[in-house]
């Protein structure tokens, strides 16, 4: 019977690993789809919102696909020239972010992706607070010392917290930067809060 247990318990071990390795290839995927978002070239973000969106169509259980969509829609706000179709896009962004969070609430990475997609839209939006919010809930994942999140995702949780809680005057802004440097000193986020 305890052979029996210890089996069950190392599939379920397995199962988990091989989730949290699949969890990180997306992660980088989509990450690296929302790098070609940056690019302020409109048609660059659709053909990326269509990727997300061909994600989600497959998956509609793909949190942190329907997160990285809502941030790309933010961007295309930021990119698009006339003013309806950026709103357009800020809502459609704000609406998938927030779906995605309340969805997923307790996934790190999708709520990395709004902490850091609200900080960055412009405060009279009023998105701040809830981006604080974020921050104060993944800033422990991020300097625990076990959990799914890797290294750069840490250091950018730590880092855009910094950033934010410092424009707030939060009194735990010298300790996010420092802890950010910490973990990767020389890595790109490490030299940002040298």
């Amino acid at each position: 019977m305890k052979w029996l247990s210890l089996a069950l318990v190392m599939a379920a071990l397995s199962v988990v690993s091989v989730r949290a390795d699949a969890d990180a290839k997306s992660a980088r995927l989509y990450y690296a789809w929302h790098q070609m978002c940056l690019v302020d070239d409109t048609d660059a973000i659709d053909r990326q919102i269509a990727r997300y969106e061909k994600k989600l169509k497959a998956d509609a259980n793909d949190h942190l696909a329907k997160a990285y969509l809502g941030s790309a829609c933010a961007l295309r706000a930021k990119a698009s020239f006339w003013g309806p179709t950026k709103l357009k896009f800020l809502r459609r962004g704000e609406k998938l972010m927030n779906g995605a969070v309340n969805a997923a609430p307790n996934d790190a990475r999708v709520r990395m992706v709004r902490a850091i997609g609200f900080y960055k839209i412009p405060k009279r939006f009023d998105k701040r607070p809830t981006s604080l919010k974020d921050f104060e809930k993944l800033i422990p994942v991020a300097t625990g010392k076990n959990n799914a999140l890797e290294v750069n995702e840490r250091q950018a949780v730590l880092y855009y917290a910094w950033l934010a809680f410092k424009e707030e005057g939060h009194e735990q802004a010298a300790e996010l930067k420092a802890a950010c440097h910490r973990l990767a000193p020389n890595s790109k986020y490490g030299k940002l809060t040298k």
